[in-house]
């Protein structure tokens, strides 16, 4: 089965504290277009699994 044709997401065990970290990171690239759209995403699944949104949804 090819990559496309597989229907599962990939979805790791990322602690809470790790989720953060990790959006922390990738927000310091937001002024690119291709990490802002991943970091948009995150946040949106960050929300729905009840961790804390970044500062930059919040204000």
């Amino acid at each position: 089965m090819s990559q496309a044709q597989c229907s599962t997401a990939f979805r790791p065990a990322v602690s809470v504290d790790d989720w953060k970290i990790i959006m922390e990171a990738i927000e310091a690239y937001s002024h690119n277009v291709k990490y802002r759209n991943l970091l948009e995403r995150l946040e949106r699944q960050a929300v729905l699994n009840g961790i804390a949104a970044s500062k930059r949804l919040s204000s």
